[in-house]
C-alpha cells in the first residue's frame, strides 16, 4: 500500500466524524448520521484511555468517557446507568434502531424538531442537527487536546478508507 493512502487519526476524525457526518446531515440522511455519531462517541472515548484503539470490552466505558468528558454536561445525566449507551449506541449498533426510551428526529419535524435533549412521554428527544453540533464540538475538543499533547494520538487503521 502506498504511503499517500495513510492518514493520521486526527485526519480520520476530521474527515469521517466532522466532514462526512456534515454531508449526511446536509443530505438529510439523519438516521445514518445518528448511527455514525453513536459509534463515533465510543471511538472518541477510546482516545481518552491508555489502551489500544481496538481493546476488547471497552465500548460502554469509552462511550461514557466521551459523554462525560467531551460532550456538553447535560448528556451525562441521560447516561445515568448507561441508559444513553444502551438506548442509543448499543441499540443502533446491533439493531440499527434506537431503544424505546430515545426518539430520533430532525429540526424540521413539526412536533419534536425544537425539543433536543427534552424528555417527552418518558422518551429522550435527540435532534440530528443539534446532536451533530455537540458531537462536532466534542470531536474538535479531542483534536485540540491531541494538538496540545494533552491527549495521546493512537494508531488507527485508516488505510481502508481510501481503498474503496
Amino acid at each position: 500500500m502506498e504511503n499517500q493512502n495513510l492518514i493520521s487519526s486526527k485526519q480520520f476524525i476530521q474527515t469521517v466524524f466532522i466532514d462526512d457526518i456534515q454531508r449526511l446531515i446536509d443530505a438529510e440522511l439523519y438516521h445514518f448520521a445518528f448511527v455514525i455519531m453513536a459509534q463515533g462517541l465510543e471511538t472518541l472515548g477510546s482516545f481518552l484511555d491508555s489502551k489500544p484503539l481496538k481493546a476488547r470490552d471497552q465500548s460502554k466505558l469509552r462511550f461514557s468517557h466521551a459523554i462525560n468528558r467531551l460532550m456538553p454536561q447535560k448528556y451525562a445525566q441521560f447516561n445515568n446507568n448507561h441508559l444513553l449507551y444502551d438506548q442509543l449506541r448499543a441499540s443502533l449498533a446491533h439493531t440499527f434502531t434506537s431503544g424505546k426510551y430515545v426518539y430520533l428526529t430532525y429540526q424540521k419535524h413539526s412536533d419534536f424538531g425544537k425539543q433536543h435533549l427534552k424528555e417527552i412521554d418518558q422518551k429522550l428527544i435527540l435532534v440530528a442537527e443539534d446532536f451533530y453540533i455537540d458531537f462536532k464540538k466534542a470531536s474538535i475538543r479531542l483534536l485540540e487536546g491531541m494538538n496540545k499533547g494533552i491527549i495521546a494520538d493512537k494508531k488507527i487503521n485508516s488505510n481502508f478508507y481510501y481503498t474503496f
